[in-house]
């Protein structure tokens, strides 16, 4: 469901609640960080169709990116944060990321990936690093209200392979307009 539904309809519920941490997004919340991070990515010149890919432990955050990319129209790629930093650069360069986010946790493996991803855009959560600018920084200014041409974006998975790197699947995006999930009875 289109994260605007819920975030009007229960916008001071639990939408995630990480018990490690204790650290708790409502639905309100997840609904105006998607559109901040979808903000970002139009401010970074990302269009509908283009790529990102985040390297994160179970954080917070892992579901406002992943709803910010998806609600702009892009692919996404999520990558086990237990990957050597050579196999994160493979995935990073194949699935054709403009964006990379990552986190303080992962800053060792992040810094192993900061000069090979010389040409990629570079966050980290939670503080920063030589290279990267801080997310959470970068979408405090950003509006809460939608991208105008707010579209469906998706994932771009990756398998184990058989050539002895992983494979991604590639499925092309429909890049269908989003009005018609926004309200919670739209579809009869």
């Amino acid at each position: 469901m289109h994260p605007g539904v819920n975030g009007k309809k229960f916008p001071d519920k639990p939408a995630i609640v990480m018990l490690s941490s204790g650290k708790t997004v409502t639905h309100g919340e997840l609904n105006d960080l998607s559109n901040q991070g979808a903000q970002l990515f139009r401010s970074l010149g990302l269009k509908p169709g283009d790529s990102i890919a985040f390297m994160l432990e179970n954080h917070h955050l892992f579901f406002p990116i992943a709803f910010a990319a998806w609600r702009s129209g892009l692919r996404y790629t999520a990558i086990s944060w237990r990957l050597q930093p050579a196999e994160v650069e493979y995935i990073v360069k194949d699935c054709g990321a403009k964006v990379f986010i990552t986190s303080k946790f992962l800053e060792e493996t992040a810094a192993n990936l900061e000069e090979a991803l010389s040409g990629v855009k570079k966050f980290m959560l939670d503080g920063t690093s030589s290279g990267y600018e801080s997310y959470e920084e970068s979408i405090a200014s950003m509006p809460e209200e939608p991208v105008e041409d707010e579209c469906q974006g998706g994932s771009m998975l990756y398998s184990s392979g058989t050539t002895g790197r992983p494979k991604g699947i590639f499925r092309e995006l429909q890049l269908n307009p989003l009005p018609y999930t926004q309200e919670e009875d739209d579809l009869g």
